[in-house]
């Protein structure tokens, strides 16, 4: 084909191109509807294809320079990368964290109900027979509970198993995230077990063990990391969901777009972490009264009911 063909057959795309590259250079992609955002993108295609084109044909030409030049200006817009911003992390703490919990909150619930399942269920098995503690708990566990001693010897551990519930939650959420994939299974087993292992760990302190003491070393960062369980439940179901009901997405494209909304929980989910491991590691082993303890985790407990109903104060005063 000639220059002069190759021109003229293609000038409209470049135009086309450029027309749209000026939009987003001043107003930015997301003032694009849908539809023009394809055409960018798909224009774009045919562009930098015209560009390979040209280099090999017309190397000397200034049709080469002209569709490097367009190309390069509209790379950016494709491939751009977010440049971190404090300010971008406290809007998402102070105000999207929360407005994502309720745009999700039937999947928050749904996580919290799994969870729930689990906590009844051990409970009561528990509590009608102690050895249905082995279903859900180690043996030591189970042994050093009932004899009110660690191991070998020594009164029982309360911190250390309080440790371990911090640990295991932990990577509880990291799971029940991640088990989205699996179509949902993996997050629900996962919320179920460790909701049974608290049931049935609760039923043994109260037949063998001191409750309250052990409430008072579990409930200050266990109200911040319980919620980031149920949160992290959510973030799996919402894969869950994207994979099993795609819509007018093939199931790849809807795995990426559900994963991208589940990634926006994570965030906060990781932010509540931080905080629970602040309170484990200089409130949690203070010596002070377990009432103390215990009133401090009902501060907290009222504190992430008003952060998370910022949404709704706003929307009230709206």
């Amino acid at each position: 084909m000639k220059e002069e063909q190759f021109i003229k057959a293609n000038s409209n795309t470049w135009r086309e191109l450029e027309e749209l590259s000026a939009i987003i250079n001043k107003k930015g992609i997301k003032t694009l509807p849908s539809s023009d955002v394809k055409k960018f993108l798909s224009t774009f295609r045919q562009s930098s294809h015209h560009l390979a084109y040209a280099r090999t044909h017309y190397p000397q030409s200034s049709v080469v320079t002209y569709l490097n030049s367009l190309v390069s200006k509209c790379h950016s817009n494709v491939y751009a990368v977010r440049k971190f911003s404090p300010g971008a992390v406290l809007k998402y703490i102070g105000f999207e964290f929360p407005r994502l919990l309720k745009e999700y909150k039937w999947y928050l619930l749904s996580s919290f109900g799994f969870f729930a399942f689990g906590v009844a269920l051990s409970l009561i098995l528990t509590a009608l027979n102690s050895n249905n503690a082995s279903i859900f708990l180690p043996q030591d566990m189970i042994e050093g509970v009932k004899s009110g001693k660690a191991g070998s010897g020594g009164q029982w551990n309360y911190p250390l198993v309080s440790s371990q519930i911090m640990v295991n939650n932990i990577t509880v959420s990291l799971k029940a995230f991640a088990f989205g994939i699996t179509l949902g299974l993996g997050t629900m087993y996962v919320l179920f077990m460790n909701g049974a292992l608290l049931g049935s760990l609760t039923a043994l302190m109260y037949m063998y063990g001191d409750p309250k003491n052990f409430w008072s070393l579990i409930l200050p960062h266990g109200v911040f990391e319980l919620t980031a369980i149920f949160i992290s439940g959510a973030a799996g179901l919402i894969i869950a969901k994207h994979l099993l009901l795609p819509g007018d997405y093939s199931r790849k494209h809807a795995l990426i777009d559900g994963s991208k909304k589940a990634v926006s929980l994570i965030m906060g989910v990781v932010f509540m972490l931080i905080i629970a491991g602040i309170i484990e590691g200089f409130f949690t082993p203070l010596n002070i009264s377990a009432d103390i303890k215990l009133a401090f985790a009902g501060i907290t407990a009222v504190v992430l009911i008003a952060y998370f109903s910022i949404p709704y104060v706003i929307k009230m005063k709206n």
